[in-house]
Parts: structure tokens; C-alpha cells; sequence
């Protein structure tokens, strides 16, 4: 059973309390602030129903940009850092959004007027050296352990190779599974483990041209849409089945440290 739950909050916690569901399969986002991907995740502990992912505090944790980049580098974790050039986006969003080529500041004269730029739709913003590189993420599902590397193709948009709100949207993105370098193992599984990731997630680097795995962020709550191949692919290429992706998440729901039995009767939001 599917649960609305962009409308009014009141309606949603009604039809989860009426249904009463053995374990819900979380892929709500939220809507408005920065607490938007927890927010639901909070309500379904408070009405002590077990679900997939991870808990609301890994969830607000990550969101945060900056705060996700500080608990990384203490646990060993290449991180962009300061510096010019830099790069200006949101500190609270995902999928790109208010990235553009006008993002990769190369002079300090220009920066504030990137920032600004970016201040005007998005309040917080976080400033932080451009790391030239490829763009690739690595996808970990609790039970399978790291999946291959997600390497991401694309034409750029401007003059910096970066992957940018027009690349994310002009259909031209392109997905390249490869084996993971040992230096990309080991700092994905630094990062999971650091940022207290629980079922599925998927870590974002950018790599150098020297090959050090720079890490960017982490999405504890990615995307399992079938239009989109990231983690499908990955898990392909170990010979796992988008079913058996869905079911080792399904596995993995916990609740209060213990895990939980999935019945056939499982139902979603």
C-alpha cells in the first residue's frame, strides 16, 4: 500500500495509524526545510513503526552539506577544504539543484557575487575549494557490503567539468560501472561508518587527476527509481537483481538494534 505523504501531516500519520504497517519503505524526502528527509523517518519512530534506511539523525546529518564534510574528514576522509578555486552551492540540497558553471569561482573579487547568487534562492550556502576530478560514487547496501563504483560521463555544460543542475537535467548524463580502487574502498567505508549510514546510501567523490577519492557528500536516502541506474547498475554488476537490491534493504530494517522480520504483507510509503 502506497501512503501519500506530501500533503498535510495530520493525513499522512492518520493513514500510517490506520494501516499499521509491519515495516514501512521509506523513500520520502520531505518537502521544505532542513530537516525535510528526517522528517517522516521522526514520525515513524514516534509511532514506533519500523522502516528501511537510516535514522532521522543520520538523515539531517547528512543533508548538511558542511557538517557531513567535517564528520568525514575526522574520520580520515579526503575533503575539499578551503581555497580558491572554489565552488559555491547549497548546503541543504540535493540532485544539483542551484549548481551551475557560474558556481566554480577561480577569482576572489567574483565571490561574493557568486555567493549572493546562490543566497538568493538557497539561504545557507557552503563555500569550498573545486576539486578537479571525475565525478563517481560508490552505493552500500547493509548485507552486500560496497558495490562497484558509479562513474558518471557526461559533456559539461561550460567551461568546468562539473555536474551541474544542466547536466543532471539534460538527459545526456551517462553511468559507467567499474571495480572499486582500493584508495575509493577505503574511504567510502570510512565515510558509511562515520556518518552512522544504516541499510542503503550512496557516497559521492570526486577523484583526482592523481587518483585520491575527494569526498563531496552522502545521500543516506538515494534514489530507487527505476529510471535511475546508479545503484541498479552497480548491483548488476555483482549479478544482483534490482529485486534482490530491494529485499537486502528490506532485510536490514532495524528497530531498537534488533532486526526486524519483513512480512509479505510489508507495506510502503
Amino acid at each position: 500500500t502506497r501512503v501519500e505523504v506530501s500533503g498535510p501531516l495530520e493525513h499522512g500519520i492518520a493513514r500510517l495509524r490506520a494501516l499499521a504497517p509491519d515495516v514501512v519503505f521509506n523513500i520520502a524526502e520531505g518537502l521544505h526545510g532542513t530537516f525535510r528527509e528526517a522528517l517522516w523517518p521522526a514520525v515513524f519512530e514516534q509511532l514506533r513503526l519500523p522502516h528501511t534506511g537510516s535514522p532521522p539523525s543520520v538523515l539531517a546529518t547528512c543533508l548538511d552539506k558542511a557538517l557531513a564534510c567535517r564528520i568525514a574528514a575526522a574520520a580520515g576522509v579526503a575533503v575539499p577544504g578551503d581555497g580558491l578555486p572554489a565552488i559555491v552551492k547549497p548546503r541543504f540540497e540535493g540532485a544539483s539543484k542551484g549548481i551551475t558553471q557560474a558556481s566554480v569561482v577561480t577569482d576572489a573579487a567574483v565571490l561574493p557575487a557568486a555567493i549572493g547568487a546562490v543566497r538568493a534562492r538557497y539561504p545557507d550556502v557552503v563555500v569550498e575549494r573545486y576539486v578537479e576530478g571525475t565525478d563517481v560514487a560508490v552505493g552500500w547496501v547493509e548485507g552486500l557490503g560496497l558495490l562497484p563504483a558509479i562513474h558518471y560521463a557526461y559533456e559539461p555544460a561550460g567551461p568546468h567539468a562539473i555536474m551541474d543542475r544542466a547536466v543532471k537535467t539534460s538527459g545526456g548524463l551517462r553511468v559507467e560501472i567499474r571495480p572499486l580502487d582500493p584508495r575509493l574502498r577505503e574511504a567510502a567505508g570510512r565515510a558509511f561508518a562515520a556518518l552512522g549510514v544504516v541499510g542503503f546510501g550512496r557516497a559521492d567523490f570526486r577523484i583526482t587527476p592523481g587518483g585520491e577519492p575527494v569526498f563531496l557528500e552522502m545521500n543516506p536516502l538515494p534514489s530507487l527509481d527505476p529510471g535511475e541506474r546508479d545503484l541498479y547498475a552497480a548491483g548488476a554488476a555483482l549479478g544482483i537483481t534490482p529485486r534482490a537490491l530491494i529485499a537486502a534493504i528490506l532485510d536490514a530494517v532495524r528497530w531498537r538494534g534488533e532486526t526486524v522480520a519483513v512480512r509479505t504483507r510489508a507495506r510502503r510509503v
